[in-house]
């Protein structure tokens, strides 16, 4: 859980300027609560994958949503006084007091609890404690959520690592588990990831627990908390992406990481990766489906196709019955089933069968009409398989490109394209708004440029604007990124290209293999025709390299 008690600590700690005061009003947004103050934004999400409460420090977008618990909550505490913001120990509750006199005059006293606990967070309303509301209205066999009942507070037996350690020796001889599950199961703050940094420490092994081992863990938690005390969240980072958010260090992922004093800016930070990264995934996830199920249904008009094409690739045969009959129709008999005639340029026996109502002549006439029937068919089926394989093989390039999103300009430039397709419809009477072009990726090896598009509208414009003498490549016979190298005049040394080779694997459908064949040619050879959809081209006087996958995540570094 990257949004721990300790993580909400530090931000409780840093949140005391708010106290004193006044609520302005309150908005609501994707499983997202704003709090507004005259120049901040309590931002509170009860997203149930990533649930956290920061600061924002910026104005509201104008497409806030109406929520009945939200007008509940205005009609209640909108320019209310905050008395006081505080943290249950290092639980994952916070309580925010507000005072407000109603229109009377009379005085009242509310209590705001925000659970951050995945998907069971929530936010409740309590006055004289008694519920008055909250966001989730739930029954569970430990509390009821809904109006009118007697507020409980979710009661747990872990101790507060801070002030009452020493009681966490009366947990040792009952706890029967893991070393880990000891920590996060009996002490506040801690998650997972903070416990397996405590026995990391301690130098001892996630195996079952032992009153043995508790000396060294209370000793670690202690030296821990005096850590904690620096005012500084922890960010780390897998792949240049951010992983996980800490208030003290993590020495056991042996990760890269920075370290922010501004408390809000750090937790804004990370979640607004996370929350990106999970609407990527949504969105990607959508798309994928609308590719997939076009995919699916050509396939199966493909299938139905070359059944056809094998039902009417033996035409000729029809062609030569109506040969033999009409050269040998003076040896047939009327009323005949069939006959056997030679074959004057193989000297073969065919038998060939005739219809008794019809003359030889007539079943000659008979079998040049299936003939031609067939040869004309035969040859509309070819060319509807090769327009579809043409389709495949875009909407294939297409689903890797969906694959390859890496922001918000990605997903519009590709929502384009899945419109201009037909695959998508654009809403209609909603205002267009201009697209921001997302630019191709883009690294420097031995002093060249290397271009890698990102989707097939890239592609095209890497090909289009590249000069003749550039290098292009792409993995042969896959979906993949176009790549080119700038040559600038100058000629492209071998580890170079083998480099970009690298890149051309790494952003195709073979990043996951190895030995991936990758094809290299000059821009020159290059080409794009009218009937192509974009992002293919046909290519000639290419050169096959086979090399293994490389992506620039694993020859860059965000620091």
């Amino acid at each position: 859980m990257p949004y721990d008690g300790f993580v909400m600590n530090k931000f409780i700690n840093q949140a005391q300027f708010i106290v004193g005061s006044f609520l302005k009003n309150i908005y609501y947004k994707k499983n997202t609560m704003y709090f507004s103050f005259s120049n901040v934004d309590l931002k509170i999400s009860l997203n149930p994958n990533f649930s956290y409460m920061t600061f924002e420090r910026r104005m509201l977008s104008q497409d806030m949503k109406k929520h009945y618990f939200v007008d509940f909550l205005r009609s209640r505490i909108k320019n209310s006084k905050i008395l006081s913001f505080e943290q249950f120990g290092f639980e994952r509750t916070a309580k925010l007091v507000l005072e407000k006199n109603d229109e009377i005059g009379v005085t009242h006293k509310y209590e705001i609890y925000t659970d951050i606990m995945g998907k069971h967070s929530n936010i409740i309303i309590v006055e004289n404690n008694k519920i008055l509301d909250a966001y989730r209205r739930i029954t569970t066999r430990y509390r009821n959520i809904i109006p009118g009942e007697k507020f409980k507070l979710f009661e747990g037996s872990k101790i507060n690592p801070k002030t009452d350690l020493d009681k966490l020796f009366s947990f040792a001889k009952a706890f029967d588990g893991k070393k880990s599950e000891f920590i996060f199961k009996n002490i506040q703050g801690f998650s997972k990831i903070t416990a397996n940094e405590v026995l990391y420490r301690a130098n001892l092994e996630d195996k079952k627990f032992s009153c043995d081992d508790l000396e060294i863990i209370v000793k670690t938690v202690e030296e821990l908390m005096r850590e904690f005390e620096e005012n500084k969240l922890y960010i780390y980072f897998e792949n240049n992406q951010p992983f996980e958010i800490s208030a003290f260090k993590l020495n056991h992922l042996g990760m890269e990481y920075k370290n922010l004093d501004d408390i809000s800016k750090a937790i804004s930070f990370f979640f607004e990766w996370i929350e990106q990264k999970s609407y990527l995934f949504q969105v990607k996830k959508n798309l994928e489906n609308i590719v997939i199920k076009k995919i699916e249904k050509l396939e199966n008009i493909l299938t139905k196709i070359e059944k056809e094409i094998r039902k009417n690739s033996d035409y000729e045969k029809y062609k030569k019955w109506g040969e033999l009959l009409k050269a040998y129709f003076y040896r047939i008999n009327d009323f005949q089933k069939e006959v056997e005639l030679e074959d004057w340029n193989t000297g073969e026996k065919i038998n060939i069968p005739l219809e008794k109502d019809k003359n030889p002549i007539e079943n000659a006439n008979n079998y040049f009409r299936i003939y031609n029937r067939k040869k004309t068919k035969l040859k509309g089926l070819l060319e509807r398989k090769e327009y579809l394989e043409k389709e495949l093989d875009y909407l294939y390039q297409l689903w890797y490109s969906i694959n390859e999103i890496e922001n918000t300009k990605d997903v519009e430039e590709i929502k384009k394209e899945l419109i201009e397709y037909g695959l998508i419809k654009e809403k209609k009477g909603k205002r267009k708004k201009k697209i921001e072009k997302s630019l191709p990726r883009k690294t420097i090896y031995n002093g060249f440029t290397i271009y890698i598009g990102k989707n097939n509208r890239q592609n095209d414009e890497l090909v289009k604007k590249s000069s003749k003498e550039d290098i292009w490549l792409h993995s042969h016979g896959m979906p993949g990124a176009h790549v080119v190298i700038k040559s600038e005049g100058k000629d492209i040394d071998m580890e170079t290209l083998k480099f970009a080779a690298q890149l051309a694997a790494g952003y195709s459908k073979g990043k996951n293999s190895t030995n991936v064949p990758v094809d290299y040619t000059k821009i020159k050879h290059v080409r794009k025709t009218k009937d192509l959809k974009p992002g293919m081209v046909l290519y000639d006087n290419y050169k096959t390299i086979y090399v293994n996958p490389r992506r620039l995540e694993d020859v860059q570094s965000c620091f």
